[in-house]
């Protein structure tokens, strides 16, 4: 959902055009505040005691720095709320439609209509599934609530100072989403834990699910299970759910009866169950093929198939093994790649399609992939290409195929996803990626310092743990609470042993941890200390 495209930018300008009334600003300091402000009023101490005590029941964890909203302004649309940042005052208006409204910053607003969009509020009924720039927040059984960004440059550039001033108030536009409550019976702000939020109340369309990749799909498919308790038999799709705050796994696979099922839910795993065939027809690849069978693809998109085998052999007093790939009885050896498989997987290889062909400028090629566990069960998958020549291209940690690790890693184009061994927070795995350059036809690693982790076994918290709403120092603060389970989610490092690190509850509250030299920063203890079951050995 957080993928922008520029068909936002257009939303968002829309926007602009339309204007309507309901909308209420509220301030119990300094009164009116923005170019749009309706109506002054003031909460009482009580009031406000009350209203922050009933915000931090519903969302766990919520920021406990309001220092960016001191004044307590706010803004009412129906039944929205929201709260404006202090240094927003002056600076910003709002422009309300039929569906909500938008926050723009006015200094570019003035210089050219259209542009100073920093966000907008809105609801939809049924799913939010494909709207450019847009996070769902929050839900019912049957509307979703949701925030959009910008898609492309929205501020006036020509203006250093206007620039600046856009900037500083983009910042802080998700401390705004953190603070916005809907007056509606039966919502939850937990969107961001499912795929298909209301897929137990709305029915799906066939091309709800056009843009989804097969393992959203499978997510998607085993959530509606997940939501009655069902456990599940794949250790990583149970680790996935038990993260998620509503999950409760009580029932084992065999057990589980699909009769406790309502009828949506039913409809919707059949046009689940739909598109993931209809994935598979479009994306045969990669395609798994036995050790020592003789099969037939075009590895070059020359229009004739070329004949492959892949052959193993034990070599040596140390039981490693020699690996030889044959195309058109052409033998080449693994090792005089520089190749010397440890532990490889003896019963399967591979053929992959990393660059399709709509993507690929010259025909469509193909790669052989040959997999090994690795002397430290620290999967590598190795690729190579074929024009006329074998070419070793490179490798991906982890094994990128559903069938060996429940994942498809080829689900975007041009890039393979696999599992890097991290050793933060702890000794663990995250997703990497691995771009194929056509240029000198190789993969290269994507080292961004960003990683998702592989879902893994819980953690008890031993004590109240201050951490942050956003991974920098200078920001918000939270508090996860200790608790029986807590879950690690992303790492952002540089040097692999220091950086940030996403921490959630089982109670749905989560932040960022600074680990530096081995320790959490905040509070200048291992990590050892404060969680169980690290593993921190080599």
């Amino acid at each position: 959902m957080r993928k922008k495209q520029f068909a936002g930018i257009l939303l968002a300008a829309g926007m602009l055009l339309a204007t309507g009334c309901g909308g209420k600003i509220e301030n119990t300091e300094t009164g009116q505040k923005g170019q749009e402000a309706l109506e002054a009023g003031e909460e009482t101490g009580e009031e406000k005691e009350n209203k922050e005590e009933a915000e931090g029941e519903e969302n766990p964890g919520q920021s406990s720095d309001e220092n960016a909203f001191a004044s307590g302004c706010t803004f009412s649309w129906e039944e929205f709320t929201i709260s404006i940042p202090d240094s927003w005052e002056g600076k910003y208006q709002i422009e309300q439609v039929e569906e909500g409204f938008c926050l723009i910053q006015t200094a570019s607003h003035e210089k050219m209509e259209g542009m100073g969009f920093l966000c907008g509020f809105y609801r939809a009924d049924g799913m939010l599934l494909d709207v450019p720039g847009a996070t769902a927040l929050a839900y019912t059984d049957t509307q979703t609530y949701y925030m959009v960004e910008p898609t492309d440059v929205s501020f006036y550039y020509e203006d250093e100072e206007i620039s600046k001033e856009y900037c500083e108030m983009a910042g802080l536009v998700w401390a705004v989403a953190a603070t916005m409550k809907i007056d509606k019976e039966g919502v939850q702000y937990n969107p961001d834990e499912f795929i298909l939020p209301l897929g137990s109340t709305v029915l799906l369309k066939e091309d709800d699910l056009l843009n989804f990749s097969d393992n959203e799909l499978s997510i998607a498919r085993n959530e509606i299970y997940a939501r009655h308790g069902r456990q599940f038999a794949d250790s990583r799709l149970q680790n996935y759910f038990d993260t998620c705050s509503w999950y409760e796994g009580t029932i084992s696979p065999d057990e589980f009866d699909e009769a406790v099922l309502n009828q949506i839910e039913q409809d919707n795993l059949q046009i689940i169950k739909k598109a993931e065939e209809a994935y598979r027809t479009e994306h045969p690849y990669p395609k798994q093929y036995s050790v020592n069978s003789k099969v037939e693809e075009d590895l070059d998109g020359d229009g004739r198939a070329e004949e492959i085998q892949y052959s193993l052999k034990e070599a040596g007093e140390q039981e490693k093994y020699s690996g030889m790939l044959i195309i058109d009885e052409q033998e080449y050896k693994l090792e005089d790649y520089n190749i010397h498989l440890e532990d490889p997987v003896k019963d399967v290889f591979y053929v992959t399609n990393i660059v399709e062909a709509w993507y690929a400028e010259e025909e469509e090629e193909l790669e052989i992939a040959v997999l090994d566990h690795g002397s430290g069960n620290d999967p590598v998958t190795y690729f190579f290409a074929y024009k006329g020549e074998l070419s070793y291209i490179g490798s991906v940690e982890g094994f990128p195929f559903k069938q060996e690790s429940g994942y498809n890693g080829f689900s975007i184009n041009a890039d393979v996803t696999g599992e890097k061994r991290l050793n933060l927070p702890h000794i663990c795995y995250g997703y990497g990626s691995w771009w194929y350059n056509p240029d000198n036809r190789k993969l290269e690693e994507q080292k961004i310092g960003y990683y998702r982790l592989v879902p893994e076994g819980s953690h008890q918290l031993y004590e109240d743990l201050t951490a942050y709403v956003n991974a920098d120092e200078k920001g918000d603060k939270t508090v996860i609470p200790a608790q029986e389970k807590v879950f690690f989610q992303e790492v952002y490092t540089e040097n692999g042993e220091d950086g940030w690190v996403l921490v959630k509850g089982k109670d749905g509250s989560k932040g960022y941890i600074h680990i530096v030299d081995g320790k959490i920063d905040e509070l200048s203890k291992e990590m050892e200390e404060v969680f169980s079951d690290m593993n921190l050995s080599q």
